[in-house]
């Protein structure tokens, strides 16, 4: 319970600190399985030493069955204005395509984005992979396609691939390192200098019976991406 409460406070922490405006990378790499009657809330943080910049969210999951699990997210930022500020909500559907338990499990991820201020909103189609490598090892691997809507928005599909590969040391504690990629839209393909591609290793650890922590850094290896970004996920199951 102390520990817990600990983490908690760190969460309401981050949210009062007064940093300038970021587009820190909050989003995960989704594996594609589902539990029949998961219910979790979620808070995740990351911060950029560089610019001091720090982005926060919060999300709520429900499984409708065991094939199908939506998520609700609200995202924030800190802007020049205001020390806690609505970036987006986003609604998310992810379904299970391949039966409990595959050697490699496979799904779809449908996400909806809305923002204010003008700013566009988008959708998302995410193809989820997960394989079991072995008893203690598994990769996973996404492929985003993604389409700006409503007021500003830029023409064209973005496309973004993500992975991870993680050890299991002990029950519920898995490390490892995953990677992300951005290259722009597919009918114009950025130069590597201007895309965006951050490496980094993570933990997953229990600190109660529901509650866990995953920790992480990323690191750019293009002149596109950020230089660093330090990341705190914690989940509550219910």
């Amino acid at each position: 319970m102390m520990i817990r409460t600990v983490f908690l406070m760190l969460a309401f922490t981050l949210a009062g600190l007064g940093l300038p405006a970021s587009a820190q990378l909050t989003s995960g790499i989704s594996g594609p399985e589902v539990s029949e009657g998961k219910r979790a809330a979620g808070y995740r943080a990351a911060y950029d030493p560089d610019t001091n910049g720090l982005a926060q969210r919060v999300h709520v999951d429900y499984a409708l069955n065991g094939r199908m699990l939506v998520r609700g997210v609200i995202h924030a930022r800190k802007t020049d204005a205001e020390t806690v500020d609505f970036d987006y909500a986003q609604a998310e559907l992810r379904w299970q395509m391949t039966p409990d338990g595959a050697r490699w499990a496979s799904g779809l991820r449908f996400d909806a984005r809305l923002r204010d201020d003008d700013r566009p909103g988008q959708v998302s189609l995410h193809w989820l992979n997960q394989f079991r490598l072995s008893d203690t090892l598994t990769a996973r691997f996404t492929a985003i396609g993604t389409v700006q809507t409503g007021s500003n928005r830029q023409s064209g599909t973005f496309l973004q691939t993500r992975g991870d590969l993680g050890w299991a040391i002990a029950p519920d504690i898995d490390v490892g390192a995953e990677l992300y990629n951005s290259f722009g839209r597919t009918s114009d393909i950025l130069p590597l200098s201007e895309q965006s591609h951050q490496i980094g290793p993570f933990a997953d650890l229990p600190l109660t019976d529901s509650l866990s922590l995953r920790t992480s850094a990323l690191f750019g290896v293009t002149s596109g991406s950020p230089d660093a970004t330090f990341r705190v996920f914690l989940t509550q199951d219910f």
